[in-house]
């Protein structure tokens, strides 16, 4: 455990003191993977699907913040998504507007939630979310997820409105805009997948928050293991096309990574645990102090001893 902690703490410090350099780099990888699953998913405009442009995206991307990375991530969706038609593309701009309206604009350091939820479903990744964002974000990451899971659905059904006009005969007309957003309306799978990730993130954080003993770790357990069971019985009930193996998969996955990201924020020392009680003229207060593990730094103080030279 000890060289576990020191490993964090030497990463920490680095990753602290190399910001300026880190996060760049950080944002121009990320960049870069979403749009690769932007091509995958919605590829229909070669000029956005080529890897020159991506590269000067992601580069461009690097050095701005959150809200804007995921407004220009938006306007790479919406030039892919007007190349299928306008009222398409309209749709998407609506959808959109809504999603910064309700919550970008009051909360925009969360933006990379909905930018990264699509790859994380080319990956099959997905049901890793609801228990990271407990740990990393607390509530206010449902918002999000939930449009990040509704942008995924909607170029998913695009993609299939695409095949359709593919093999339509000319006197057969299609209403791309109906098609699309009753297909998002009557889609089963997404509909489970935003109540469990609901559900699931909101009793994690529960449990997390709570004081008693390793309460992150039964959070954390609670969570995938609700979370397994819920897509499990709904998708029976619902009789929703999910993959079984892939939400096991992934919980695992998610469960995995929130530990990590639970022991980079800090490991409690339950054996140190102090309760303290005060009072002032209104209030009588207990407070419970439970400190983090942490390696003790160890001050190696070096004297230096110069000889001095012996005279004849």
């Amino acid at each position: 455990m000890k060289t576990l902690i020191t490993i964090r703490d030497t990463i920490k410090d680095f990753v602290s003191k190399y910001e300026k350099i880190v996060m760049p780099v950080i944002k121009f990888i990320t960049t870069i993977l979403v749009l690769a699953s932007y091509n995958s998913i919605m590829g229909y405009s070669e000029q956005m699907g080529s890897p020159a442009v991506i590269f000067i995206v992601s580069l461009i991307c690097a050095f701005l913040p959150v809200q804007l990375i995921v407004l220009v991530l938006g306007l790479v969706g919406l030039a892919h998504m007007y190349t299928v038609s306008l009222e398409i593309g309209i749709l998407y701009i609506v959808m959109f507007v809504l999603m910064y309206l309700l919550y970008l604009r009051f909360a925009p350091k969360y933006g990379w939630i909905i930018v990264i939820t699509p790859f994380l479903y080319m990956l099959n990744l997905h049901y890793m979310l609801p228990i990271v964002i407990s740990i990393f974000v607390g509530p206010v990451g449902i918002v999000p997820v939930i449009f990040g899971i509704m942008f995924y659905y909607f170029a998913i059904h695009v993609s299939d409105l695409v095949d359709l006009l593919l093999t339509a005969s000319e006197d057969n007309t299609i209403q791309g805009f109906s098609y699309v957003l009753n297909g998002m309306i009557q889609d089963k799978a997404m509909l489970l997948t935003i109540f469990v990730f609901i559900l699931v993130i909101a009793v994690t954080y529960i449990i997390y928050r709570q004081s008693f003993e390793y309460s992150w770790m039964i959070a954390i357990g609670t969570g995938a293991v609700l979370s397994i069971i819920l897509f499990l019985v709904g998708g029976i009930v619902l009789e929703a096309d999910i993959n079984i193996l892939n939400i096991f998969l992934g919980t695992v996955g998610g469960t995995m990574l929130a530990v990590v990201a639970q022991f980079f924020k800090g490991i409690l020392d339950y054996t140190r645990t102090e309760e303290v009680q005060f009072e002032d003229d209104e209030f009588y207060y207990y407070v419970k102090a439970v400190p983090k593990i942490r390696v003790s730094e160890q001050k190696v103080k070096v004297q230096k001893i110069n000889e001095k030279k012996r005279t004849s």
